[in-house]
Order: structure tokens, then sequence, then C-alpha cells
């Protein structure tokens, strides 16, 4: 018998025990007016549970009317709670009325809980996909529940043979031990899929789109995961949408496993239906705007294959559109009308513009560390404003690219009144000091040893203070900074640095200590101008006696004293890792401001693009091209000539490799420089992309005897293979450049090993 039947029968033999009792008190009761009290209530069998916790369920009450109905209710009640397998009832006469006592059988406790037999899937992982705890009261039909979630976690991992029994050992002290026993069986790999009743949409598309796959990474065979094929069947469905079958339907998606081999083959079939075209386009409702702008915005044109995705890409770019206006809360309704007998959908957008919406409110958190100020200053609108959504994007771009942020969601909801919006900001911070001693190896200077103190958001002001050293067998560095970026609350940025550099190469080396002091101002949305005034003393000593004349005459102290100004515009969505937009600048430096021994001018211009294709693909490329020149019959000093070569150059070779060399085969760097790059980059798992690259370039010049005429077409090629990886650190590169045009000499190719984008 059950333990609900059990209750029931305890109601049914009280109210037999009570009847004569009941009967005989009203046969001898003088009036009707003398009910039988309740003169006491108790609890009998409980150990655990407290019996305030049970009377707290009983509505019976000590001086109160005896009720055989209430009472069957309070058994209920108190059998309700959870923590007994029996609740019974006595009833017996006490002190001129009756004791009414609850007799209660306690289930046991769950002391601890173990796995047996489970080797491909940890105890942990299988503890989390039950709900069953530790010290919670035994419950069979739990247990068995539990049983099965476990059976259903392997079955999604392609464990189709596993068996799970529960077994409850119970303990001396009453309480018992769950013990899972697993036998896990064999994992079933997919030896096939097979879709039935695909003809407009091939079988091999539909393959495509599955997470089920036949084979991963064209080697494994893929596991049998339930959730991942009732996740497919959305996909076919979603995909035949996509396609203008808009009335397909997934009948079956069975598994049917041969266990003698442990592979199983996943069948699919679909009915389509007919294929839908788009019959015709209306826009109503458009007063703002034109409708011709608004088409604009429409994927799906007139006779064109019907497509869901692309009806919902079209609502969202109409609203897009008059978000741009002002008009965020314009209402963007599309409707699709079947036509079965033409078999054409005629698709509507009904649009509500609505007022023009305006800042409300603008709400920042998750900033622990940082001042809000420094924020909301970055945030191109006000309490007030016209709101668009072309500000609320550029916003989240600004405060990604501070690098202060690990995350940042810029999101809005409605304001107090329909023409009012309010704006959330909600950001995640990340550390942005760093404080390292250490070792390393680039690819550029070998092995080094660093020291790196830094913080890029100081105090939480923004501003960005470092110490860097550095120190091997061909490098020594010596740098400390600071930026404020925002002087005297104004988008000025200012900073210094002071500097102490020993670079030591084959051919000569070179000392440089200075200072430079820096200027920038923003130029609309996009666009910024810089400046900078650098000192430096540059000397160059260790020069071979048997070096060549025009090496020679560069040995010893030189005394510059330069000034530059650059124009830039920068449209990527992220300074770091760059997905979609384009970068360019062109700076000028002129050396021999007032005093100084170094007189020249160089120019340098370039541009990149980068544009997203298709999953997750970016496509990218750069065109660089640079000139200079000594003035007051002053020559181009060597250290300020064009080197190429290196992990942001030419990859096919090392730092200031590829280098125009006069007769003693000295490279002494040329006046003019042309560099192109495109990078194709593939995401692959764990935050890491694969890159296929294809550098051209080379350096001319200079004007001196030795020195390479320039000539376009004599360009210098590599191409390689790449990996990318959003380390924690930041974006690190390795790169292999393979020599196209290898000459006499040269190495087939050259590693680098760097950090950033290389362009």
């Amino acid at each position: 018998m059950t333990a609900l039947g059990r209750v029931f029968l305890s109601i049914f033999f009280a109210c037999v025990v009570l009847g004569p009792s009941l009967a005989s008190a009203q046969q001898a009761a003088p009036s009707p007016e003398r009910p039988i009290v309740v003169k006491e209530i108790a609890v009998q069998g409980s150990r655990r549970v407290q019996e305030a916790v049970i009377l707290g369920r009983v509505t019976t009450k000590v001086g109160g009317q005896f009720a055989p109905a209430r009472l069957a209710d309070d058994i209920r009640a108190v059998f309700a709670l959870g923590f007994f397998d029996d609740v019974q009832l006595k009833v017996e006469d006490f002190e001129g009325g009756v004791k009414v006592t609850f007799l209660v059988v306690e289930r046991p406790f769950v002391r601890d809980i173990q796995f047996v037999g489970n080797k491909k899937v940890d105890t942990a992982t299988l503890q989390e996909k039950i709900d069953l705890k530790l010290g919670s009261v035994y419950n069979p039909v739990e247990v068995n529940r539990s049983a099965e979630r476990v059976k259903d976690h392997y079955e999604e991992e392609g464990y189709f043979e596993v068996a799970v029994t529960p077994d409850a050992q119970q303990l001396p002290d009453g309480d018992v031990t769950v013990v899972f026993q697993v036998a896990e069986g064999r994992k079933i790999t997919i030896e096939e899929i097979v879709i039935e009743g695909a003809q407009g949409v091939k079988p091999k598309q539909i393959k495509a789109i599955m997470a089920t796959q036949e084979r991963q990474f064209y080697v494994l065979r893929g596991t049998v995961q339930r959730q991942k094929l009732d996740d497919d069947v959305e996909r076919i469905v979603a995909l035949y949408n996509d396609h203008g079958y808009t009335q397909a339907r997934v009948e079956s998606a069975d598994i049917q496993v041969d266990r003698t081999k442990a592979r199983a083959t996943v069948r699919v079939v679909v009915v389509e239906g007919p294929q839908f075209k788009v019959g015709g386009v209306d826009v109503t409702g458009n007063n703002i705007l034109p409708a011709e702008e608004i088409r604009r915005r429409i994927k799906l044109k007139t006779d064109d294959v019907f497509s869901r995705s692309k009806l919902r890409e079209s609502m969202r770019g109409i609203q897009d559109l008059y978000g741009v206006v002002g008009r965020a809360s314009a209402d963007v309704n599309p409707t699709a009308t079947q036509d079965a007998a033409t078999r054409r959908v005629h698709i509507a957008f009904e649009i509500a513009e609505g007022p023009e919406v305006f800042v409300e409110r603008i709400n920042i958190s998750g900033n622990a560390r940082s001042q809000e100020k420094i924020l909301r200053r970055e945030i191109p609108m006000h309490e007030g404003d016209l709101f668009t959504t072309k500000d609320l994007e550029r916003a989240r771009q600004k405060l990604n690219n501070l690098g202060y942020f690990e995350q940042v969601r810029a999101t809005t909801a409605p304001g107090s009144a329909k023409d009012k919006i309010v704006v959330n900001i909600e950001v995640t911070e990340k550390p942005t000091g760093l404080f390292s001693i250490g070792g390393g190896y680039s690819s550029q200077d070998s092995f080094i040893g660093t020291v790196d103190l830094s913080q890029r958001n100081f105090l939480g002001r923004g501003w960005e203070v470092f110490l860097r050293l550095r120190a091997g067998g061909s490098t020594q560095q010596g740098t400390i900074g600071f930026t404020e970026p925002w002087l005297f609350d104004r988008p000025l940025s200012a900073g210094f640095d002071l500097f102490n550099n020993r670079r030591v190469f084959t051919e000569y080396t070179i000392n440089s200590l200075g200072g430079d002091i820096r200027f920038g101002h923003p130029l609309g949305d996009y666009s910024r101008w810089n400046l900078i005034y650098r000192v430096t003393e540059d000397e160059i000593s260790d020069v071979p006696s048997n070096a060549s004349s025009n090496l020679l005459s560069e040995e010893g102290k030189r005394l510059t004293s330069l000034i530059g100004g650059s124009l830039s515009r920068d449209t990527r969505d992220s300074v770091f890792e760059p997905t979609r937009g384009s970068a360019s600048s062109i700076g000028v430096d002129f050396a021999g401001v007032g005093f100084g021994d170094s007189k020249f001018v160089r120019a340098v211009a370039s541009t990149a693009y980068f544009q997203p294709l298709w999953l997750d693909h970016i496509l990218s490329g750069r065109v660089q091209g640079g000139y200079a020149f000594g003035w007051a019959e002053e020559p181009l000093p060597l250290f300020e000539r064009f080197y190429l070569g290196g992990p942001n150059s030419i990859r096919s070779r090392k730092s200031r490799a590829i280098s125009p060399t006069d007769q003693s085969g000295t490279r002494i760097g040329g006046n003019s420089q042309l560099l192109g790059n495109v990078e194709y980059l593939i995401p692959l798992p764990f935050g890491i992309r694969a890159a296929l690259f294809y550098d051209v370039g080379n350096v001319y010049g200079p004007d001196i005897e030795g020195g390479d005429t320039y000539d376009p077409l004599n360009l210098r090629h590599a191409a390689g293979v790449g990996v990318r990886w959003a380390s924690p650190f930041g974006p690190l590169r390795v790169d292999y450049g393979v020599n196209l045009d290898r000459r006499t000499g040269e190495k087939f190719g050259q590693f680098h090993f760097s950090v950033g984008s290389p362009f």
C-alpha cells in the first residue's frame, strides 16, 4: 500500500473508532450545545523534525471543537511536508474531551551520494546533473528521477548503452547512502546521416548546418547527442524557411543504433511543401523618411525566393534607419501573406514612426574602480539630447576601445513618456595594471629580460603611466611615460616620454637618449590630429674600421630636434581585434627645429581596411608608403631611414632585413618605401584564429652612391600562415612567412612572435 493510501486508511479507522463515542456523546448530551472539545494534541515518532514544524501545519487547536473533517485535512497537510513515510491519527478520551495524537514515521535522510562505475564522465559532472542533495529527505521517486537524468546525460554524450541503477543502502541510524551503479557501455558514433524527402534543398546543405555531424574535424566520427539533434530540427526548418519553403517541417528525426558495431544512423525525414517567392513589397505609414530610402534596407525584392531571416533583417534595418534620425520608438510590423495558388508571399511593412526620442537618463553601472566621469566623457550623448542608435553604438565602441573593460553593454529602456528613453551602460572591469619581472623570447631580439610596471587607468582617472625596461644581448631599453587623455577636462590628450635605448646591429651600435611631449585632439567622431615634439641625442658607435664610407660618415653623436604632426581617421569596431571598418593616417616629421644636427623631412601615409565575411571570417588589407629627404645639404640620418622586414611588415624576413646596401653590403636604409599586406582570418575554438597572409613591398634609395633607384615594380614578395590568440595579456601572434622570391644567401622563411594586430 502507498503512503498516501495509508493516510486515508488512518482517517477511515479514526472515524470508525470515534463513531460510537460520538453517537453515545450525542445521546447523553442534554442539548446539541455541548460539542466535543480537543483537550490535547501530541506528536509521536518524530526524531529530526521538530514538533513545532508538524503542529504548525495543523489547523485543529487545543480547546477547539473536535471535527473529523478538519483532522483529515490536518493529516494530509502533515504528510505534504514530505518528511514522512506514514502519518496516522490516534484519538482517545481525555479529561472530558479527546486527545489527538499524530503518529509519524520519518523518512530517512540522504547521508551520502556515490557514483560507481563512471569512467568517461567524472563524478562532479554527474552530481551537477541531479537534484538530489546531501542532507535531503530520501524520496525514491526523486532518486529514480536523478538516475534518469544521469542516463540522459550519458546519452547526450553518445553512450546509448548506458545503464544506471540506483540503490539505497541503509545506515545503522536509519539514514541512507544513495549509490548509482553506472554501466557506461560503448560510445555510439555516427555511421551515417540520412536525409529523406529533401529535393528543393540538397541533403548536403542540410547536413552542413546541422550540429550533428558524421565526422568531426574530417577525422573523428561524430557522436549522437539528443539535445544537438533536437536543435538540428529547428535549424533544418529555419533553413527551409530561408529557401522559400514556409510550410516545411521535419516529420521525424530518429536514431537507429547498431549495438553490434557501436554505430548509429541518424535518419531525418523532411516534408518540404511548395516553394514560395516574393510577390510584392509594400511600405505604409512612413511620413518622415521616403519610401525609396526605406526600400534600400529591405533585403527582399519581387520574384526573390522568400526568406524569413531576410524578413527579420529587413525589419531590423528599417528600425535602425529610424533610430539614426532620432525615432528610436518607431515600430515596424512586417506581415507576410501567402497566396497558395500563385505560391507568392506578399510582404507589407507597416510603420508607426512615433515621436522623436530624447535621452531622459544615462545610467552607468559596474565601474567599481573607474570614476564615472571617465565613462561619461566618452559617451557622445547627454541627458536631453536627441537619441540615435548611431550614438549608442558609438558609445559602446569608444568605451571598448579604452581597454579598461572586459565587456561593455549599451542598452535602452522606455522612459517616463513615449518620447523619452533611458540609456543603460553596464561595464565589466578588467585589470588594467601590470607588474612583471621575467624573461621572454622575441624573434626580433632573441632572449630578453623584462621589467614592466604600468597602469592604463591610474587611480581610476584614465591616466596611463608606465615604466618599461628591456635587456638582452642585442637591445637595452628604458622608457618612462605618462598620458592624460583629457587635459583640463577637455578631449585634449597630453603626455610625455623619457627614454634611453641601446640597440646592437651587425654593422653598428646606436644609443638614443631623449624625450618627447605629445598632444592630440579629436576631429569629429572618427578623426584626430596629433602633434609631437622630440629631442634625441643619438650616438652611432662600434663601426668596423673597414666599413663603407657611408657608414663611417655616420659615426659619432647627433642631436635631433623634431616636430611631427599627423591626421588620422579610424572607424574600426575595435583597436585591439578589428573586424570591420578602416584606419587611415598621414604624418609628417620635420627635424631641425631651432637647433640640432639633423635636418630632414619625412612623410608616411597608410590606410588599412577590415571586411567581415561569412561565419566570422575576416579579410583585411593595408597599403603604406613613405618618403624622406635631408635639407640644408644634410643627408637623411642612417637611423631615421626606412627599413622593412619583421612581424609588422614583410614577414618572411627579420626586422630591418630589407634595405638598400652600399658597395660593402652594409644595409644603409632607404629614403622611400612601399608596403602592402593582405590577411585572411579564420576563427577556431578557444579564441584562436588562423591567418593566411601575403606581404609585398620594398625600400628604395637613398640618393647616394649604392642606393637603389625608385621602382614600384621592384618588390619583395612573401606569403605565410599564422595563429592569433586573444589571450588575457592581449592579442598574441605567431607567424611564419615564406620568401616567394628567394635570393642567394636568403633563408627560406622566418618565424615571428609578437603582440597586437599586424596593422
